[in-house]
């Protein structure tokens, strides 16, 4: 009886022609999407990896110079993007993409994506996650709103309860003709996306993208099962199409659209981020006074750079002056990180009434485009940045100190340039996603869970009559 009550409905859903051509046009617009996500990802790829190597090779050739010379010149490292990028671009378009190591201060990301794109970007990325998460809903919704309530209208609801016809059997029919109709839509695109991502991953990051891969699938199988038995439900409790299809879009409007946006809000207004002003005053002055108490430790000087400290001591002063400033940087960037942090979790936990904010975390979260993997290469570059005025100052003090008032005539050579290794960033494996997105797949579990209940207390009711 499932199997029959499932075909009857497929068949149903297939000759209306609502799959057809709303199915279809989401479909045209997914695969678009991928084939839009998978040349950006080629690119941007192609060229931060000739980016990196022609930065590297500036600075191993700069010739013979002063080495403080070289570390306020520096160099660039560029965030390598994730594969899973072409699912789900995330936070990407708009966090920086490069990181000036420079002497003395931590620089933030810079070039982000969007500040290149056009005014349109400000409707949203198109993207195959944009599409799952937003427009699929709507066509569920589109096709199944009157599952239930269609029948009891034409009168065949009774014909069915007169067969014998469970509530489980007539739901779990009726799921799986909405279901199979909408995995007709992903799996071809599945594919396409599973071939491009193992085709161009390296081989040793094959494993862990099929790892994210799956767990993605399940979120996402979540998430539209939501959907799927939410439709069921309202179309067995409202037995008007009508009514139903306008709770349905209403739902759809307030959790997918305005809910958003409305968390995104909140959040800002109850973790507040200081203007870039405002930061950059108060690490500069943190970074000041962290240092003029280091000078007066270790020189019994005053302030930086006092004349009384010879010339000969400067290497020292250097490295010390570095070192006094990495506690600061540590505890100002992780405030400001930790607060994005807490408006990200903020977010995440409004997906009680909006599934989508879940899922969206989640996503990002196995893509590696959310702020926590964006942090971690923050972190990484800014660890690289440290290893460079290390090696520097270590070379001054080694080499300058003996030269007394003539510290600056010393000139490094490539010796020095090639002992700098350079920078590789490794992505992290699923498990560090998993530890911090738990919670958003289990809050789609949830709602997973309460769906099917109600729709099957929903379908219950007509039966027991």
């Amino acid at each position: 009886m499932f199997a029959f009550i499932a075909a009857k409905d497929a068949r149903e859903i297939l000759r209306d022609g609502r799959l057809v051509w709303a199915g279809g046009l989401i479909f045209l617009l997914l695969a678009v999407a991928l084939a839009a996500g998978w040349q950006r990802h080629a690119q941007i790829n192609s060229e931060r990896s000739a980016g990196q190597a022609l930065d590297y090779d500036a600075w191993l050739q700069q010739g013979r110079r002063h080495p403080h010379d070289a570390a306020e010149q520096g160099m660039h490292v560029f965030k390598p993007e994730p594969p899973l990028s072409v699912l789900d671009p995330g936070i990407e378009p708009y966090v920086g993409s490069t990181v000036w190591l420079q002497a003395h201060r931590q620089s933030e990301l810079k070039f982000r994506p969007a500040q290149d794109a056009t005014g349109l970007q400000r409707f949203g990325e198109l993207s195959p996650a944009w599409v799952l998460q937003v427009l699929l809903p709507l066509l569920i919704i589109v096709i199944g709103f009157n599952a239930i309530s269609g029948e009891y209208e034409r009168g065949t609801l009774r014909q069915l309860l007169s067969l014998g016809v469970s509530a489980r059997s007539l739901l779990l029919g009726k799921a799986a003709a909405l279901g199979g109709c909408i995995a007709l839509l992903i799996l071809p695109a599945a594919a396409i996306l599973s071939l491009i991502l193992l085709t161009g991953a390296a081989a040793a990051d094959r494993l862990d993208v099929l790892c994210r891969t799956a767990w993605l699938f399940a979120a996402y199988g979540l998430y539209l099962g939501f959907y799927i038995f939410l439709t069921l439900a309202v179309s067995a409790l409202v037995r008007s199409s009508r009514a139903a299809l306008v709770l349905l879009l209403a739902f759809w409007v307030a959790t997918t659209l305005i809910a958003p946006r409305a968390a995104s809000e909140a959040a800002s207004l109850l973790y507040p981020t200081p203007s870039r002003l405002d930061f950059d005053e108060h690490l500069s002055h943190e970074i000041g006074e962290a240092a003029d108490q280091a000078w007066a430790a270790n020189f019994g000087v005053r302030t930086q750079w006092d004349a009384a400290l010879p010339l000969s001591k400067w290497g020292a002063a250097l490295q010390v002056d570095d070192h006094a400033g990495y506690g600061v940087l540590d505890q100002t960037f992780g405030k400001l990180w930790d607060t994005f942090e807490r408006q990200e979790w903020m977010q995440r936990w409004v997906g009680i009434v909006a599934p989508v904010t879940a899922l969206r975390s989640f996503s990002m979260g196995l893509a590696g485009t959310d702020f926590t993997q964006h942090r971690d290469f923050s972190s990484a570059a800014e660890a690289h940045r440290r290893l460079i005025q290390d090696i520097v100052s270590d070379d001054l003090i080694k080499h300058a100190d003996p030269l007394g008032n003539a510290h600056f005539t010393y000139k490094a050579g490539p010796e020095l340039w090639a002992s700098v290794p350079q920078f590789h960033y490794s992505l992290p494996r699923a498990s560090f996603a998993l530890a911090h997105h738990w919670q958003s797949l289990i809050l789609l579990a949830v709602l997973f869970g309460v769906a099917v209940g109600l729709a099957h207390r929903a379908v219950s009711r007509p039966l027991m009559r």
